[in-house]
């Protein structure tokens, strides 16, 4: 049984205040548990191999807090000290050195990190990839998508081959080429050996770029009723028939969405555009993220209802959970994006609460 403030405990609460968004406490926690360690003799960590796997935890930790805060040296400087103190993870430390290299301005040299990585590992087809997404964010979409086809064919295990083709499939729709989008998608399942699992992305991007027709098509295999309902809605809005858009809202608006074990997005959404309460899709959203289901799309529903309230506190306290997300992904993005504050901005009548809060989201493109 772990005693109040042993080293476990403190890295524990170290850890739930990370999960939490608690940054501030959760740096505290691990200074404090790297303090206590580093005072031991080298002799017992060597001993004791247990007390110099958390020392390497709480200093990663701290890395991992600083780049997310945006203070990039410290970070840098402790992943330098991760790589002399724990070598056997060095191409972990690496590829996270290189990140924060890239985000402090040394895009060439973190780059070159990641391309040292991959061809020290040519069959490692994580490390491709992670130079893809990082290719991607710069903007480099030819040398993108060269690592990307890298990664496919380096990857081995069906997951990682999953995971390559399904990235691959985000990279193409965020470029609007949907027939090589479509095949990558049915790469990523053919990988893991049978038909896909969810198709509400291929309904989503195909709305996106106007197929409507090829919308529906795949939007009749959506098994959950408030996905389902949902888009009904947003499809039929497209057309301009926003009467019979309503109608599927409203059909949504009044099912049980605890009822379902996933769909409370849609749920949210065709809600608030049929003006219900939005203190029940609070409560909707709040049941989601308690069950530890919460996504971007659904924090940005919540801050609409919370901005619908008049809570502006509560709404800033909810975009900063959706920033972190952000702040803690690759490519680092620093604010909410366009097409998130095009939905806030719908959704959200008043021009003096969006006003203040205008400033957690990129310009509009």
């Amino acid at each position: 049984m772990w005693v109040s403030d042993s080293y476990e405990d403190i890295y524990l609460r170290a850890q739930a205040n990370l999960a939490q968004g608690n940054l501030v406490a959760a740096y505290d926690e691990c200074v404090r548990l790297s303090e206590r360690l580093s005072q031991l003799k080298p002799a017992l960590l060597d001993r004791r191999p247990e007390l110099r796997n958390l020392l390497v935890l709480s200093l990663a930790r701290q890395a991992e807090i600083r780049h997310i805060q945006g203070n990039f040296e410290p970070a840098r400087q402790i992943y330098e000290q991760l790589l002399e103190m724990d070598p056997r993870n060095r191409d972990r430390w690496q590829s996270d050195l290189a990140a924060v290299r890239i985000d402090m301005g040394q895009v060439e040299a973190g780059l070159d990190e990641l391309r040292a990585l991959a061809v020290a590992h040519p069959s490692g087809s994580s490390i491709w990839l992670s130079l893809a997404l990082e290719c991607e964010g710069l903007g480099r979409l030819d040398e993108a998508e060269e690592n990307f086809q890298r990664a496919a064919r380096t990857a081995r295990d069906p997951n990682d081959q999953a995971d390559v083709y399904l990235a691959l499939f985000d990279f193409y729709r965020a470029q609007g080429r949907v027939d090589e989008a479509l095949v990558a998608w049915g790469q990523a399942w053919a990988a893991h050996g049978h038909g896909p699992g969810y198709v509400f992305p291929l309904y989503q991007m195909l709305q996106e770029t106007g197929d409507l027709e090829r919308a529906r098509q795949y939007l009749r295999q959506e098994k959950n009723p408030l996905r389902k309902g949902f888009y009904q809605g947003m499809l039929a809005a497209s057309e301009g028939d926003l009467d019979a858009a309503a109608v599927q809202w409203q059909r949504v608006a009044k099912m049980n969405p605890l009822e379902f074990e996933e769909g409370q997005e849609a749920w949210a959404e065709s809600a608030l555009r049929v003006d219900q309460s939005p203190q029940e899709v609070l409560n909707v959203l709040g049941a989601t993220t308690e069950a530890g289901n919460s996504t971007l799309r659904g924090l940005i529903l919540q801050a609409v209802a919370e901005a619908r309230l008049g809570h502006i506190e509560h709404a800033q306290h909810v975009l900063d959970a959706a920033r972190l997300i952000g702040l803690r992904s690759r490519p680092r993005q620093e604010r909410l994006s366009a097409a998130h504050w095009a939905l806030f901005d719908e959704l959200v009548p008043s021009e003096a609460v969006k006003q203040e809060l205008r400033s957690y989201f990129e310009a509009d493109e």
